[in-house]
């Protein structure tokens, strides 16, 4: 959902001016750009890919954010920082092919001050034993692309140290999303990074969401919060809102 799932993640993870952030798997450095030049916070940055990182940095530069934000490569299952140096760990698409997922939750737990919170915004699977048309924006084939379904996805940030304080399904505003997107934009995209596949990539997740193999999800976890469990299958919960459907 482009500009907009970023800008909702934040009002739902309700964050602050000032605030230190982990933006892992930062990708071309969207989502750290917005939180920094919109909240003040300072961002930190990782991904695996080198070129995503150069680019970040580049565009962190031409906006006059870098004094906000930097950026760096780095595992997401083995990060070099010291624990508890963050306030906030934000994650967009950047855990679905990762096959240890509790480990990289706990790493993320590592990172966090004491009341610190983890926010993200994944897909899920529905259905573990579901296929999906491949190839999509995380992995060319099966064996890259690791989805959790909700039940495990919750038990694993319990196992990890962590607590659901709210779990939005916004499935349903992304297919709206999709179903208004006219032709591709003109200019600098990740569909230009990504080459000439990435139309493909977008039209399978697409189809993925439309055939209910995947949903997608925005929640924040604190590390020491009263438990709220993720919603019941087919109820969508919308905090943001305060609306049931």
């Amino acid at each position: 959902m482009g500009l907009q799932a970023t800008e909702r993640l934040a009002q739902i993870a309700d964050i602050e001016r000032g605030t230190i952030i982990l933006d892992a798997g930062s990708g071309l450095g969207g989502p750290s750009r917005y939180l920094a030049s919109t909240y003040g916070c300072r961002v930190v940055g990782v991904d695996l890919s080198l070129s995503f990182v150069a680019v970040a940095q580049l565009l962190a530069q031409r906006t006059g954010l870098n004094a906000l934000v930097s950026y760096q490569t780095s595992d997401l299952l083995a990060l070099p920082f010291p624990d508890s140096g963050f306030d906030v760990v934000w994650t967009q698409h950047a855990v679905m092919n990762i096959s240890d997922r509790e480990r990289v939750y706990r790493e993320f737990r590592r990172m966090l001050r004491p009341g610190g919170k983890l926010a993200f915004y994944d897909v899920l699977a529905t259905d573990a034993n579901l296929e999906l048309h491949f190839p999509v924006p995380w992995a060319e084939s099966s064996e890259t692309s690791f989805l959790f379904t909700q039940d495990q996805t919750s038990s694993l940030l319990a196992t990890a140290g962590f607590t659901i304080t709210a779990w939005n399904d916004v499935t349903a505003d992304a297919v709206n999303w999709i179903s208004q997107q006219g032709s591709p934009t003109q200019g600098f995209s990740l569909g230009v990074v990504m080459g000439p596949r990435f139309g493909e990539m977008s039209a399978n997740l697409a189809r993925n969401i439309r055939e209910g193999r995947v949903r997608l999800v925005m929640a924040v976890c604190k590390t020491d919060a009263p438990r709220m469990d993720p919603p019941s299958q087919g109820l969508r919960r919308d905090r943001a809102t305060n609306r049931r459907e």
